[in-house]
């Protein structure tokens, strides 16, 4: 009884320290497609090349689940399989200004054996998302197919990669995309999900048949080796920065940009791992590289005076780390590292927007520090 109590009591302790559990790493799997795509709601083990999971814990609201991402790509269309840990809908949308606003959704179910794939785009932050042929646009699904059972439910579906329609997002071989994703357990797909959402990044191929391991596997430069190591160690300054401020002010948005960063960091190191790096120990707060040591020191204490300071110093990281990206994609990169690279600054673009849009929300200009203006307004307003 006394150790049921124990248990008890540091289990609330957890829960409401403002700690944040870390998610194990959503690791891109990779391999040679051997069989023909078919949308028949069945996802074959040599179907797609590229495939992850992506899983959202449970959380005030939302009981928690999972959505495996499968994907191919050529020169023209995009083959895409979700399976969701849901017997209703599930969605996923492409390149969001921020949270939800701009984002090319993709919004499916099964009902009576047949599966449903609505082409949406959301017109604001956390909706409404709206299917194209409402808003002007046009329905550019060219095929779907899906299953239900078990509690899960599969889509397949085939979409040309540039649809030309103004409400979707274009594609392009080899470049990387950021995603956000949703289940939910209710089958009317105007009520708002409740299972689980959650973030990632689809790195697309160059649309060729894959090259041999040796050829992907190009061996890093010193220089490479280096930059890698900071981006990830950035990636690590961010999340933590982050949750400190999130266990000082409990806003939502740090905690939604934790997970995000460490989805980022995850990445890093699945690419590292590739090459046979050596991941440095993932203590929080403490960096090996003292650059970010004094900069995680210096804007966590700033940012720790208030609420709209906290969102400052976010914005301010963000615009670093922005920086430190293109400079790494400024120089020559393996393909594989360079896919990384694109889909984090991807990820800091969308974050920016975030931490920008929350202080207008509070009637503060943000000005930048370290982009140029122009670009900045690029990013923002995009």
């Amino acid at each position: 009884m006394r150790s049921a109590l124990i248990a008890l009591i540091l289990g609330l302790l957890l829960l409401f320290s403002g700690c944040i559990e870390r998610q194990e790493a959503p690791e891109v799997l990779e391999q040679e497609t051997t069989e023909e795509w078919k949308a028949d709601g069945i996802v074959g083990p040599g179907e797609y090349s590229r495939s992850v999971l992506l899983q959202a814990p449970a959380r005030q609201g939302y009981s928690g689940g999972e959505l495996a991402v499968s994907w191919k790509n050529d020169k023209e269309h995009l083959y895409l399989a979700l399976n969701g840990s849901t017997d209703a809908w599930l969605s996923i949308g492409f390149d969001p200004l921020e949270w939800m606003k701009n984002a090319d959704i993709i919004l499916a179910s099964v009902q009576g054996g047949k599966a449903v794939v609505l082409d949406e785009y959301c017109t604001g932050n956390y909706g409404p998302h709206i299917e194209d042929t409402m808003l002007g646009g046009s329905d550019d699904i060219l095929e779907a197919g899906g299953s239900k059972s078990a509690g899960r439910t599969i889509i397949e579906l085939k979409r040309r990669l540039d649809t030309g329609d103004r409400f979707d997002k274009a594609f392009s071989p080899g470049g990387a995309v950021s995603m956000i994703w949703a289940l939910s357990s209710n089958p009317d797909i105007s009520l708002k999900h409740n299972i689980a959402y959650g973030e990632g990044i689809l790195s697309l191929t160059g649309g060729e048949a894959a090259a041999d391991d040796g050829a992907a596997l190009a061996a890093l430069t010193a220089r490479e080796k280096d930059g890698l190591l900071f981006i990830w160690e950035e990636e690590k300054a961010a999340r933590d920065l982050y949750n400190g401020l999130y266990e000082k002010n409990n806003m939502t948005i740090f905690l939604d940009l934790v997970r995000s960063e460490s989805s980022h960091m995850d990445q890093a190191r699945a690419v590292m791992e590739k090459h046979g790096l050596a991941v440095p120990p993932d203590d929080p707060g403490i960096f090996q590289n003292q650059t970010l040591q004094e900069m995680h020191d210096q804007l966590l204490a700033e940012g720790l005076q208030s609420d709209q300071d906290a969102l400052t110093v976010a914005a301010v990281f963000e615009e670093i780390s922005i920086v430190d990206l293109e400079k790494e994609l400024s120089a020559s990169q393996p393909d594989d590292v360079r896919t990384v690279y694109e889909g984090l600054l991807a990820g800091s673009r969308k974050h920016l927007r975030s931490y920008v849009s929350d202080l207008e929300g509070q009637g503060i200009e943000y000005q930048p520090r370290y982009l140029e203006a122009e670009e900045f307004q690029e990013i923002v307003k995009s």
